[in-house]
């Protein structure tokens, strides 16, 4: 099974540690899982940068709460947040899971986060539109990352490109190879590491696989230096 070397840590943090999170997220969102859940509708097809920019939109013109959210014109929702992107789609769920979340939990998510682990998992997946990702979202600002590990399209990439798991792999399969293949033991701060190395270097589009430190361990970095070696 492979694993990230740990003498590549520092190496990683020279090259990916000035890119640490320009963008600082709202410290509410941190504390508030309800809050937290609409930041992550959010952050859905964009950057950071935009959806911080539409969150602060909503909260400029709302109390962010299912309550009033609930209640708020699907129209305005969309006004508050157009500077984040596909916010006619985003407006339309965060008004569903406003209901839903009055619906289901009297507008309290909070209690769930207090259930294990996976059945809080199972609990918030019972939203409109909230699946395994999202969840884990939630999940993992009172688990923590190396406990609920977040498979995003980066993580999702480079694992494939890596071959720790198989091109046809689902969430929860990618999920466990990434857990084993991190050294959580050198901190969380390395799976970041490793995300930022995913987002700037093994890139969907012209991925930059001879200035990537793990070409030796990667499937598709070894063929990339094959081509180029005929």
């Amino acid at each position: 099974m492979k694993t990230l070397d740990p003498k590549l840590i520092p190496k990683m943090e020279e090259k990916y540690g000035p890119k640490w999170w320009p963008v600082q997220y709202p410290e509410e969102t941190s504390k508030d899982p309800f809050k937290n859940l609409i930041i992550t509708v959010l952050s859905q097809n964009t950057s950071e940068a935009n959806c911080v920019r539409a969150y602060k939109g909503l909260a400029a013109k709302f109390d962010v709460k299912p309550d009033v959210l609930a209640r708020a014109k699907e129209a305005d929702i969309r006004e508050a947040i157009k500077s984040g992107g596909l916010y006619n789609v985003k407006a339309k769920r965060i008004k569903e899971l406003s209901k839903a979340v009055l619906e289901k939990f009297r507008g309290n998510l909070t209690p769930i986060l207090a259930l294990p682990k996976q059945k809080a998992r199972e609990t918030f997946m019972e939203l409109p539109g909230i699946g395994p990702k999202t969840a884990d979202v939630l999940l993992a600002n009172r688990h923590g990352y190396s406990q609920v590990f977040v498979v995003d399209t980066h993580m999702d990439r480079i694992a494939k490109r890596l071959g720790l798991v198989k091109p046809d792999a689902k969430y929860e399969e990618i999920q466990l190879a990434l857990q084993s293949f991190i050294p959580w033991d050198k901190g969380e701060r390395v799976g970041g590491l490793f995300w930022l190395l995913a987002k700037y270097t093994c890139r969907a589009q012209n991925p930059k696989c001879l200035e990537c430190l793990l070409i030796d361990m990667c499937d598709y970095g070894k063929k990339t230096q094959a081509r180029r070696k005929k």
